[in-house]
C-alpha cells in the first residue's frame, strides 16, 4: 500500500471522446504542457470511427492511458468509467475540443490548498471563437444562488475531489446535462470555487454536442431546478413545477397571464428566501430579477406581433418599462 501511494499521481485526467480527430490533438498538448506534472491521463474513447485513436496514440507520453470502449455508450458512462480507472486524489475533467492553459492544474491546486472545505475548483475561460471572457460566481453560495436557474460550473474547467465523486457519479439518465445534475448533488456534500481569471480556451461551436442536443438539455434542467427548489424550501405550491418547467425549458409559448403568474411567483420567492434566511437578501433579489428579466424580454423577442400586445398589458409597472425601454433602445 506504501509503495502505491508513492506511484500514485495527485491529478488524474479524465477525458472522454468520440470522433474527435479535429481537435483532439491541441487537446491533448494542452494537458500534456501543463506546468504542474505529476498527473495520470486517462483518455476514455466512446467507440469513435474516425482517426482520433490514431492520434492519440501518436503521443508517447507514459502518463496517457487510453481506453477504447467498443460501443457508444455516451458520455456519462465514458467519465464514469475513467474516474473508477483513476488513482489521483483530484479529477481534473478536460473534453477533447477544449484547450487548458498551462497554469491550470497549478492554480487549481492552490484553492484546494487554501480550503480544505472545497470539494469542486472550476475558473471562468476564455470563449475560443471570439475574444469573449465568461462570467461565473465566485464564491459557494453564490453558485449554489446561481444552480437555482441555470449551470454555473465550467464542465471542462473543474477539478474535483475523487471521494465525495465516486460517491455521486455522474447520471446516465441526465445526458446532456450530466454535469448541471452532478452539481445540484454535489453542492450539498462541500464547497464549490471557481477561479476568476481564465484557465482554458472553452471551445462553443455549433457542431458540439451542447449545441447539437440544448433543445434536450433544457427539458433535463426542468427536473434539476425542480430539485434545487425543493431541497432549498423555495417550491411551495402546487403551481411551482409549472413555473419551474416554463423557466428552465426557456418556454416561451406560455400565455400571458402564465408570464404574469411567472413573475408573481417569483416575487413569492423572494419573501421566502427572506424569511428563511436561504441566501443574503440582496444578492438573491438581484439574481432573481436578472434571471426574470432575461426571460421575460426573450419572451416577447420570441412572440409574435398579435401575441405581445396582450401580454404586455398584463404586466405589472415594473416589467412594462423593462419591455418599453428593450424597444426603445433598439
Amino acid at each position: 500500500m506504501k509503495d502505491q501511494k508513492k506511484i500514485s499521481p495527485l491529478i488524474s485526467v479524465v477525458m472522454p471522446t468520440f470522433n474527435g480527430e479535429k481537435f483532439i490533438g491541441e487537446a491533448i498538448e494542452s494537458i500534456l504542457n501543463q506546468t504542474f506534472r505529476d498527473f495520470e491521463f486517462i483518455i476514455v474513447d466512446d467507440g469513435s470511427s474516425d482517426k482520433t485513436e490514431e492520434i492519440v496514440k501518436s503521443f508517447s507520453d507514459i502518463r496517457i492511458i487510453y481506453i477504447k470502449k467498443q460501443e457508444n455508450s455516451g458520455i456519462s458512462d465514458s467519465l464514469n468509467l475513467g474516474i473508477s480507472t483513476a488513482r489521483g486524489k483530484y479529477i481534473a475533467r478536460m473534453d477533447d475540443d477544449d484547450v487548458s492553459l498551462p497554469m491550470r492544474f497549478e492554480e487549481q491546486l492552490k484553492i484546494f490548498k487554501i480550503n480544505s472545505k472545497i470539494i469542486v475548483c472550476g475558473s471562468i475561460s476564455y470563449i475560443k471563437k471570439g475574444d469573449r471572457i465568461s462570467s461565473l460566481p465566485e464564491h459557494h453560495e453564490d453558485i449554489k444562488l446561481g444552480l437555482l436557474f441555470n449551470n454555473c460550473m465550467l464542465h471542462p474547467s473543474v477539478m474535483i475531489l475523487k471521494g465525495p465523486l465516486l460517491r455521486a457519479k455522474y447520471n446516465t439518465d441526465f445526458v446532456p446535462s450530466e454535469d448541471y445534475d452532478l452539481w445540484s448533488r454535489l453542492i450539498w456534500e462541500g464547497e464549490f470555487y471557481n477561479i476568476q481569471k481564465p484557465l482554458l480556451k472553452y471551445r462553443d461551436h455549433i457542431g458540439s454536442e451542447t449545441s447539437k442536443r440544448r433543445k434536450e438539455q433544457l427539458l433535463k434542467n426542468v427536473k434539476i431546478g425542480l430539485f434545487m427548489f425543493e431541497k432549498l424550501g423555495l417550491n411551495i405550491s402546487l403551481d411551482s413545477p409549472e413555473y419551474i418547467r416554463s423557466y428552465c425549458s426557456h418556454d416561451y409559448s406560455i400565455s400571458g397571464y402564465n408570464l404574469k403568474k411567472l413573475i408573481q411567483w417569483f416575487e413569492i420567492n423572494k419573501k421566502i428566501n427572506k424569511k428563511k434566511n436561504l441566501f443574503k437578501t440582496a444578492e438573491f433579489e438581484i439574481i432573481t430579477d436578472r434571471v426574470l428579466k432575461r426571460f421575460v424580454v426573450s419572451y416577447f423577442i420570441n412572440r409574435k406581433l398579435n401575441k405581445k400586445l396582450g401580454a404586455f398589458l398584463l404586466l405589472n409597472f415594473k416589467y412594462k418599462g423593462i419591455i418599453f425601454n428593450y424597444y426603445r433602445k433598439k
